[in-house]
């Protein structure tokens, strides 16, 4: 008996986490605090990490933000870990640039990290600093490492939410100003785990995730992030497009699909090679086509979470998301 107690220990510490299950992190923005909060009050025990974007740093280089009253409240009562998003104010490339410049802006915002955490019980911080130049590389690098020492000093965690990219170089405004920043292999010695936004694919004329991007997105990725850090980014939103114009004109999440589908005659399909529902609908002499994400779409995603070992996913966003993806965790 002694000697299977024994080895249970020493398998209980020896055995990756990620081995008894994902970590699940749902975001909450301020638009979707409304619909978040009941589905927190719902499905709390399958939240692992609420990570609300309630900070922002603004064009002084301080650090604002906090979380509502009724958020603060919805955590409290179901003991959730909270690990806040802090964002350039507005996307600003302009703010996050001098913020990379200072160092002493730097230390201010830093400071305030901790202070914050330790007053707020938060478990730590995530960057979502976007639309940062790529000639930042190496300065934003340099201020991931310089956080992530401070915050690890002080037993917080932080993690970054980063935006993908499929290739070394590209000749375009996607690499240039949002996804060439990231020097993937180096961010991820630093922090504790990177959200990979595997979404928003700026190529698409349908869906923002279909599983060929996925694919893509991992498979650059693979041998610069190891899978014990990687958090992989599942949205919850819709892109709809103009069937004539192909472009996309719409955005939002499930509970506006389900609005189109009760008040238009709508075609309803899913297409396999893209893993991803859609319908097409006419309004006047225009025809739409939305594709979304639902339930049999979250699960594929999950599966690649799963078969990757991946550490976890980081959902986009709560409160916008097919009810029935419950069932499925």
């Amino acid at each position: 008996m002694k000697k299977i107690i024994y080895f249970l220990i020493l398998f209980l510490f020896l055995t990756p986490v990620s081995a008894f299950g994902m970590e699940k992190i749902f975001y909450v923005s301020q638009s979707s605090e409304k619909t978040a909060i009941p589905a927190i009050q719902k499905n709390a025990e399958k939240i692992d990490i609420l990570a609300p974007q309630a900070y922002a740093v603004k064009s002084d280089l301080n650090l604002y933000g906090s979380l509502s009253p009724k958020l603060q409240q919805a955590i409290k009562d179901y003991n959730i870990k909270v690990m806040p998003l802090v964002v350039n104010s507005l996307f600003s490339q302009k703010t996050i640039h001098n913020l990379l410049l200072s160092q002493s802006a730097q230390d201010k915002v830093i400071a305030g990290f901790v202070q914050l955490a330790k007053k707020n019980n938060y478990i730590g911080w995530q960057f979502d600093f976007e639309n940062i130049s790529h000639k930042d590389k190496d300065l934003y690098s340099a201020f991931v490492e310089k956080t992530a020492k401070e915050l690890h000093k002080n037993n917080l965690i932080l993690s970054i939410a980063a935006v993908s990219r499929t290739t070394d170089f590209e000749d375009t405004n996607a690499y240039y100003n949002w996804g060439g920043v990231y020097d993937y292999k180096r961010i991820s010695n630093a922090v504790d785990f990177i959200s990979l936004m595997t979404y928003d694919d700026s190529k698409s004329y349908g869906p923002t995730a279909s599983t060929l991007f996925v694919k893509w997105v991992l498979d650059y990725v693979k041998d610069k992030i190891p899978a014990e850090k990687l958090s992989m980014g599942i949205p919850f939103y819709y892109w709809g497009w103009n069937q004539k114009t192909l472009k996309r004109v719409s955005s939002g999440g499930y509970n506006l699909v389900k609005v189109t589908m009760d008040n238009f005659p709508c075609k309803l399909g899913f297409d396999e090679s893209l893993g991803v529902p859609w319908l097409t609908y006419s309004t006047g002499k225009k025809s739409y086509k939305i594709w979304y994400e639902n339930k049999k779409s979250f699960e594929i995603k999950l599966n690649t979470v799963k078969d990757n070992n991946f550490r976890g996913f980081s959902a986009w966003v709560l409160g916008a998301e097919d009810p029935e993806i419950w069932s499925a965790l």
